[in-house]
């Protein structure tokens, strides 16, 4: 195994388990590695350090897969992937759908695999584990005995790390349509065409908890509602009237089915670009609850100064459209955007439109998502839950 030396002053970094090396942080020369391969991790110092792969195409030259000397071979994605499924068993009792392994969480980067009933759908997004693609394949198959397994792989993170994109089904035959079980509710799942790979599992833990705020004859809007998930939940808590917007003609579709197989009433549904929605429609006081979740606006650092001038205009077209004592759920999916920064938003909304917001709950990501604390970027669902008051 080659070696990769790293500066001694990033050794205290890697003893408190921060899974990431970045280029300007190793001692080595760049070009001695391959993308892809796997590496010792040392400080000429210090020594050994762990085990990891590397790609010099990318800001993160090294992602780390074990502080141990580890063969990374095929008992190593055995117990990696059998633990990571293990963690989800109470969740898989209550529903049909989880994610099964995420990423640098579960101790294996770049590789995301969700379950939908026997279907997996899975991103496999760097150098490093697309060289273990076989193997993670024939691993998933023996311990999950999947029906179909489909790539939805993330092309924005292949183009990075210099892969080829690559989607459709890998393994059986595909299903058309999904219809997953959540809380009691149902929700018509296309995966293949679906945004990333297929629902929006990451917030079921957040559906529920807005809805518990929910009183019979509330009237709901649910901003960016990419399947209908807020809004549905609102109604099976007997809300008046709940209106759905996505700038997404697919994503309303879908919406539309799922409002149908629920047996729910009383509903508007538009295809709109939310800035302009909520400009054209100029709400005042009109909604008891109000859900803003928009799609990742700061996928980047340098993206983020922006993305909070998104947040908060649409931040205060809420507040001027929700009722005295309303509700807001205030979400960002970027942990460039984390709980800092959207209650830093909802300060500045405050003292522009003086008005005082009441935190409720704090949530992020559910926990088949979970938060590794030695990854910041794992933190990268973050939402508030606010009462207005006017």
């Amino acid at each position: 195994m080659n070696k990769l030396y790293i500066k001694h002053s990033v050794v205290p970094k890697i003893r408190r388990f921060t899974p990431w090396v970045y280029a300007n942080e190793i001692d080595s020369s760049p070009e001695e590695f391959q993308s892809g391969e796997v590496v010792a991790l040392f400080s000429k110092k210090d020594g050994f350090l762990g085990t990891a792969y590397v790609n010099p195409k990318c800001a993160i030259f090294a992602r780390i897969l074990s502080f141990g000397k580890e063969e990374i071979g095929k008992k190593f994605f055995h117990n990696r992937i059998k633990r990571a499924i293990a963690k989800r068993e109470a969740l898989l009792a209550q529903t049909n759908a989880v994610r099964l392994i995420h990423s640098e969480a579960d101790f294996l980067p770049g590789l995301i695999v969700d379950k939908y009933g026997d279907t997996l759908a899975i991103q496999i997004n760097t150098a490093g584990m697309e060289v273990f693609r076989d193997l993670i394949i024939s691993t998933l198959k023996q311990m999950v005995n999947p029906s179909w397994i489909v790539e939805k792989s993330d092309l924005h993170s292949r183009e990075i790390e210099g892969l080829e994109s690559k989607n459709g089904t890998l393994f059986g035959t595909p299903s058309k349509q999904f219809e997953l079980n959540e809380n009691g509710l149902s929700f018509l799942v296309d995966i293949e065409d679906a945004q990333k790979t297929g629902f929006y599992l990451d917030q079921r833990k957040n559906r529920a908890i807005c809805a518990s705020y929910v009183k019979e004859g509330d009237t709901i809007l649910d901003v960016c509602c990419n399947a209908g998930g807020f809004g549905i939940y609102a109604l099976s808590k007997k809300a008046k009237n709940a209106v759905f917007v996505d700038i997404s003609e697919l994503a309303i579709e879908q919406t539309k089915a799922n409002l149908h197989v629920n047996g729910m009433e009383n509903y508007e549904v538009y295809s709109a670009d939310a800035f302009s929605f909520m400009k054209e429609k100029k709400y005042k006081n009109s909604f008891d609850m109000i859900i803003l979740d928009p799609p990742s606006f700061a996928k980047t650092k340098e993206q983020a100064q922006g993305a909070k001038r998104g947040f908060k205009h649409l931040l205060m077209e809420s507040t001027k459209a929700v009722k005295d004592g309303g509700i807001i759920g205030f979400f960002s999916c970027s942990h460039h955007v984390g709980r800092k920064e959207l209650l830093d938003i909802a300060m500045e909304v405050s003292h522009d439109l003086k008005v005082q917001y009441i935190l409720l709950e704090q949530m992020q990501q559910d926990s088949d998502h979970p938060c590794l604390i030695n990854a910041s970027a794992s933190f990268y669902l973050n939402g508030l839950l606010l009462r207005v008051e006017k």
